[in-house]
């Protein structure tokens, strides 16, 4: 009879006695068999003591190698959040060393589970060394940092397995991610380029949910990985990230061959899903970060369609947005000049709370695409600084075809003046950027009355928010309402709501204050008296604000 055996430590030793496998093909050698069952028979009350244990919930060190079997699965917690990980053993071995106080024995397990690589999947192999213990002989199971898994978590890591090799390579995927699934990496700078350690702990977890463009490729080019701590998986993960990259950096000069620690997949095997790393690397729109994201909370975008015809806006203008938005970056227009772009840039300028920015936030929802939306702070206060995060950013955006919003952006289109040089300077890199940019980008601003020249001859279309109606009002009065936790209360009046002169925003901040007061009363509905009194209360802060500044 025969065995099969494929376990790296059992062909090195093989190897010894004149044994070589090629080519990674399975070894048969003969007689194998017999001699492990004739071993086992000398050990059939140690081996028969150490599965009772086992059974019931305990171990003992010389149990280890009866528990960590060739091909079982098992799990630990990561440092991501707490979640569990999977892995199955492939090798687990006794040694004796010689220690201070006579010998000392340990336990090695080598296991392995799936990671992608960006553009393909591969196995990850890491080595746990467990030392032997003293005092108590059997410890429960559950104190092992590697334990079995149930049927139970084996069908939720195979379900996790699916969406990770769904997602995992083949380009960027935009998602949605529950709240407290996101990790933000930290780094030193923005972007991270050529930082390929492991990230530090200091990544903090993200309550709320957002939007991610899921993008291993880029992630890994840039020094992010989808890994926290410095556990032996997290190690193991690392070290194969960086191998990759170096025979990707070989192959692109030379036909560079596939090193032999490193395994190639373009698809995983349906048996192994399970074994799939719990995290991807990605970065979140709405933190405007790379980090990690667990598998588990991610899901397919839900665009609200319905918030473009919700806008406050005349539907002419809408109409000339959404043509414009949707064919106006490739109407087949092409300048003269090669590699300039053929973008749209929408001005919107207007008042403070008017709609600017929310009806950018709904042409991205409109047209299902992702919206980076910077502010000034993100951008430093140099031309240097400028230069390297907006030209990221935009490469980003262009990359992923996302939308993207330069918010306030009052010192880019403001007339330039040679009293400031270093504004005028941030200016000359912002227009030279956006000259090659291929996108569709937005700017707003207060300021319009001194636009810049140069500023203006790159904008498509600019178009005016003018302060609010009393309609206008009326209809965001009506549309919050509707949104409410709370049921609107049958005395609820938005034409006397609308009569307030109020911006968007400013309705929207008092709406959820009622909410909010609403709910510590105890109120079945919103009503009409607890709207007013927070409208007073609003009034009453606003006119104090007022009142000291012209004091």
């Amino acid at each position: 009879m025969f065995l099969q055996y494929w376990r790296p430590r059992t062909l090195e030793q093989l190897s010894g006695f004149g044994f070589h496998a090629r080519d990674d093909k399975p070894l048969y050698v003969v007689g194998l068999q017999e001699l492990v069952q004739k071993i086992e028979g000398l050990y059939n009350e140690e081996i028969g003591n150490a599965r009772r244990l086992i059974e019931g919930g305990l171990i003992a060190f010389e149990g280890l190698g009866e528990l960590y079997q060739t091909g079982t699965p098992f799990q630990a917690t990561t440092a991501l959040g707490g979640a569990a990980a999977a892995f199955f053993v492939t090798d687990s071995y006794y040694e004796e060393h010689r220690a201070l106080l006579g010998t000392q024995q340990t336990f090695h397990v080598t296991m392995q589970f799936v990671a992608t690589m960006g553009d393909h999947f591969t196995l990850v192999t890491f080595t746990q060394v467990l030392s032997s213990w003293t005092g108590v002989r059997a410890r429960p199971l559950s104190s092992l940092t590697y334990v079995p898994v149930d049927s139970v978590t084996r069908q939720v890591l195979q379900n996790r397995g699916d969406i990770y090799t769904r997602y995992g390579v083949a380009g960027a995927k935009f998602l949605a991610y529950a709240p407290h699934t996101f990790f933000i990496h930290r780094t030193s700078s923005f972007g991270g380029q050529g930082n390929t350690t492991l990230p530090k702990p200091r990544t903090s977890q993200m309550p709320s949910g957002g939007r991610i463009m899921i993008d291993v490729a880029r992630a890994s080019n840039m020094g992010y990985q989808a890994a926290m701590g410095a556990d032996e998986p997290t190690l193991a993960l690392s070290n194969a990230i960086g191998l990759h990259k170096r025979w990707q950096s070989r192959k692109t000069t030379k036909s560079a061959p596939v090193p032999d620690t490193l395994s190639i997949w373009e698809t995983v095997p349906s048996e192994l899903a399970m074994y799939c790393w719990p995290a991807l690397a990605g970065f979140s729109f709405t933190a405007k970060a790379w980090g990690q994201v667990l598998v588990e909370g991610l899901e397919p975008v839900t665009f609200r369609d319905e918030a473009f015809e919700n806008l406050v806006l005349a539907e002419e203008r809408k109409r000339l947005i959404r043509a414009l938005v949707r064919f106006g970056a490739s109407s087949g227009v092409d300048d003269l000049v090669s590699g300039k772009s053929g973008s749209s840039i929408f001005l919107l300028h207007g008042p403070p709370g008017v709609g600017k920015t929310l009806t950018v936030e709904a042409i991205a929802e409109l047209i299902h695409l992702p919206l980076y939306i910077v502010t000034m702070g993100e951008l430093g206060a140099t031309a240097q600084s400028l230069e390297d995060r907006l030209g990221e950013i935009l490469e980003l955006c262009s990359e992923w075809n996302a939308l993207m919003l330069l918010d306030e952006a009052d010192i880019f289109v403001e007339k330039r003046t040679t009293a400031d040089l270093t504004r005028n300077a941030m200016v000359c890199v912002m227009l030279r950027l956006l000259e090659y940019h291929p996108g569709i980008l937005f700017l707003t601003t207060n300021r319009v009355q001194s636009l810049d020249p140069a500023v203006e001859s790159r904008v498509t279309v600019a178009l005016r928010y003018e302060p609010l109606s009393v309609d206008a009002r009326v209809q965001i009065w009506e549309t919050l309402l509707r949104r409410t936790s709370l049921p609107r209360g049958a005395d609820v009046n938005v034409e006397r709501l609308g009569e307030y002169a109020m911006n968007g925003r400013e309705i929207k901040n008092v709406v959820r204050l009622s909410v909010a007061l609403a709910t510590e009363r105890s109120c079945q509905t919103l009503t009409q008296q607890i709207l007013e009194e927070t409208l007073r209360t609003t009034f009453l802060g606003r006119q104090e604000m007022t009142e000291e500044r012209v004091g």
